[in-house]
């Protein structure tokens, strides 16, 4: 097979000294080389290393093959940022030699729509994008603002991070590509951290590196970056963040953690956490009433937070609680109102529950504070008093009550009666030879009902705390029945019944006449003895 051949394009680098970022442009075909050397003053700086920050010069690719260019993102400023990416200056071609392939000779070539291309980061998880990989070229974003995106996030200031682009030129592509090449720049642009809201559709980051990350609070627009430790969760230093018109604020306290969910763990916190108006708010009971807005403070493990697929933290919470301060319309203040507190509602009880108050602050007219230790739906409440009975009607006299039903049947179990057998063997009566006694027993019980209703009872018989047998009778109220058992085949020993509550004892034994089988044995040898001595001795020696 003739081998393919490719031109993946140059070095170069592009920088563009404005406050917020810095580009840089790698292309595919000789030009230069990195890094570029950095300028202490700027706020974020980007300088590119590795293999593939320079040419990349593959040729003779053939399908099956695969391969890695390795680029090193640093982060030389004094301010925290992330990174955007994007291909530029596409060029596919047939090349100079064309094969006739599949009888496709004309421009463009089409390794374009047969290369595919993968992205992988260290440390992992700095690579962000809503992109399935691996992809073709035309599939990864063409523009700094194409909705399709490809972020380090982030890149903080001392940060470095390995980006490898993985090539592969599947199996099946055959010989349609025999001859082409492809070119392209790669850009790469580092803005400082977090980024100024913007309506182009670009998302900023959040995230985290090095000894610190962060997370942002959206308060109805408003967004704060909280400072955190990456694996403790901790916040670093004391914060407020307050909505636009600076009438909603949070008090967190440096040390605080902050976890997405329950339970915490090493980068377990919310990327970001927004309040806005609740849409849906849980249903107020009667004895409260809220002043002014309901409002959901929703975490999510995605700074997309408008994105309908982006994750959401299950609950917010703080290893130790933060003070809540709202703002409420005074004129909606219910006049009869009691007491006025925040509330939040608690979605495992499905209720609202009022939250502690603030040591030491005095309260305000027109803001109230509460300390929470989780996020959910936040409302200043009143309490209100109870609503008047309405005045009761006279009520007709109750009916009797109905005759009290009888007592269920009782049952009484009396008079336990063991009745052993007795056994002899021997030769005539005056000759007992043997006497067996219990070898089977005859045992009988009387069970009475003594209830007020018909009932059923099951007489269990146990020997030695062994059931034997049981018996089931049906008895109504004031009859009795005796309750027979038999127990057959027993074999020498002691023996201890019980019904019920009633118990005794009986014992099988066998007693031997050993003196009148010895008498025997001995009446029988001396009659052998004379038999043979006269019939037999006697005629053989006469005297």
């Amino acid at each position: 097979m003739n081998r393919l051949k490719e031109a993946i394009m140059n070095g170069r680098t592009t920088r563009y000294a404005t406050r917020l970022f810095l580009a840089a442009v790698i292309g595919l075909a000789l030009l230069g080389s990195l890094p570029t050397p950095v300028q202490a003053a700027d706020p974020v700086d980007l300088v590119l290393g590795g293999g593939g920050a320079t040419s990349w010069n593959i040729e003779n690719i053939m399908p099956c093959d695969s391969g890695v260019e390795t680029v090193t993102l640093h982060n030389a400023g004094d301010e925290d940022g992330f990174v955007t990416i994007w291909i530029s200056d596409i060029e596919s071609t047939e090349g100079l030699n064309p094969e006739p392939e599949t009888g496709d000779t004309s421009e463009p070539g089409e390794l374009i729509d047969h290369l595919l291309f993968d992205l992988s980061s260290i440390p992992p998880g700095r690579l962000s994008t809503n992109i399935s990989l691996p992809t073709t070229l035309l599939n990864l974003p063409q523009s700094f603002l194409d909705p399709n995106y490809v972020k380090i996030i982030p890149l903080n200031s001392g940060d470095t991070v390995t980006l490898d682009w993985d090539w592969e030129l599947p199996c099946p592509t055959g010989n349609d590509v025999q001859g082409d090449c492809l070119s392209f720049d790669i850009n790469y642009a580092l803005e400082e951290y977090p980024p100024p809201p913007t309506t182009t559709g670009s998302r900023g980051p959040t995230g985290g590196g090095g000894g610190a990350c962060y997370f942002l609070i959206d308060m109805l627009g408003e967004i704060t970056k909280i400072k955190v430790g990456c694996c403790g969760n901790k916040v670093l230093k004391d914060y407020e963040p307050s909505d636009p018109e600076d009438i909603h604020f949070l008090v967190i306290d440096d040390g605080t953690p902050v976890i997405c969910g329950e339970h915490p763990g090493c980068g377990n916190y919310p990327e970001i956490v927004v309040m806005r108006p609740s849409e849906d708010p849980p249903p107020i009971p009667d004895d409260m009433a809220a002043v002014g807005q309901v409002y959901d403070f929703i975490g999510y493990k995605e700074v997309y937070w408008e994105d309908p697929d982006c994750p959401k933290c299950p609950m917010v919470t703080f290893g130790s609680p933060i003070t809540v301060l709202l703002s409420y319309p005074t004129e909606e203040l219910p006049e009869d109102a009691t007491s006025l507190f925040i509330a939040y509602y608690d979605t495992e009880l499905g209720k609202w529950v009022k939250s502690q108050g603030v040591p030491g602050r005095v309260a305000e007219v027109g803001t109230a504070a509460g300390l929470v230790n989780h996020f959910s739906s936040l409302a200043v409440m009143a309490t209100l008093p109870p609503s008047p009975s309405p005045p009761s009607s006279p009520e007709p006299s109750p009916p009797p009550p109905p005759p009290p039903p009888p007592p269920p049947a009782h049952f009484v179990a009396g008079g336990l009666t063991i009745t052993p057998s007795q056994e002899k063997i021997g030769i005539w009566e005056p000759f007992t030879l043997m006497v067996r006694t219990a070898k089977s027993v005859t045992i009988s019980t009387e069970i009475g009902n003594d209830g007020g209703q018909e009932g059923s009872y099951v007489a269990d018989l146990k020997i030695n705390g062994q059931t034997q047998d049981t018996k089931n009778i049906t008895l109504r109220p004031g009859q009795s029945r005796e309750v027979i058992f038999t127990v057959t085949e027993n074999k020498p020993g002691h023996y201890v019944v019980q019904i019920g509550d009633l118990s005794g004892e009986f014992q099988t034994l066998v007693w031997t006449n050993w003196w009148l089988i010895g008498g025997l044995i001995a009446a029988l040898t001396l009659l052998a003895w004379l038999t043979w001595y006269y019939g037999y001795y006697r005629q053989k020696h006469p005297r």
